[in-house]
């Protein structure tokens, strides 16, 4: 868990667990380009991923981005929603940055089917619900963490930019998914990006032209990761996103004329 402040905006990055997945399979297309980054690989050759979600308390209103895996994973988002000092009750807005089921898992009460956060909005990118709809795949997250949504009248579909609250301001950003979304923050002249999966490892920030395996659109995630880097370069501006290592907040930074990423480590983080 790691707490920053973005102008008037809190944000708070919290962790679900984390994985490992091999980096020869997640930049298949790359070939034995990929051993050049053979530092950031466990011994097995796996890149390591944290799970995040992101706590925004903004203008009166608590919001959180992405449910992580949910309780099949045995993860510890609620948790650290907990020791962060809010109750599921006291979240406003839940927001998706997309459908993928490690970012939708806590959406709903296992075992009545109500949402877990009972006060809130589910905001659901509009292409991801219609893939979803489309794709109708038996067992699968979507039918079982998110089309219950609109039953239950708790679903707002959004496109485009829209507006969160005043300080948060939602963003397209596709390739991932067709509906992938970040949301970006503004307060007191300052700016942070919460960008999902646009960047999924230390990989990426370095390579943005390489597209991981569960990039859907490979063409369009490499323009997205373009045009996000030169909004966050042009002013340092913070990052956070769901599978950089955690605490999954940070910057982006040129080491050595190699771009990478930087964790941020805070008093009481």
């Amino acid at each position: 868990m790691e707490r920053v402040q973005v102008g008037n905006v809190e944000v708070v990055a919290l962790s679900d667990g984390g994985g490992a997945f091999p980096a020869t399979r997640t930049y298949a297309a790359a070939g034995q380009a990929i051993q050049q980054y053979a530092h950031l690989m466990d011994t097995d050759g796996n890149l390591l991923q944290n799970f995040a979600s992101f706590l925004l308390r903004a203008d009166g209103r608590t919001v959180l981005v992405d449910c992580g895996n949910g309780p099949e994973r045995e993860g510890t988002l609620l948790r650290e929603i907990e020791a962060v000092g809010v109750r599921p009750g006291e979240i406003d807005i839940v927001i998706f940055t997309h459908l993928h089921g490690d970012h939708t898992g806590w959406n709903l009460e296992r075992e009545s089917g109500q949402p877990r956060f009972v006060n809130a909005r589910y905001w659901v990118p509009r292409a991801d619900w219609d893939r979803g709809i489309e794709q109708n795949r038996e067992g699968g997250s979507f039918n079982r963490d998110v089309r219950p949504l609109d039953a239950l009248g708790v679903l707002d579909l959004i496109e485009g930019e829209r507006a969160l609250t005043p300080s948060l301001i939602t963003l397209p950003t596709p390739g991932h998914t067709p509906g992938h979304t970040s949301i970006v923050v503004r307060s007191g002249g300052e700016e942070a990006y919460i960008i999902g999966d646009a960047f999924i490892t230390p990989v990426d920030v370095a390579e943005p032209e390489w597209p991981t395996t569960w990039d859907g659109d490979p063409v369009q995630t490499v323009l997205t990761r373009k045009m996000l880097l030169a909004r966050i370069e042009m002013g340092n501006h913070l990052v956070g996103a769901s599978h950089l290592p955690a605490p999954s907040i940070g910057h982006f930074v040129v080491v050595n004329g190699t771009r990478t990423w930087r964790g941020v480590r805070t008093p009481g983080g």
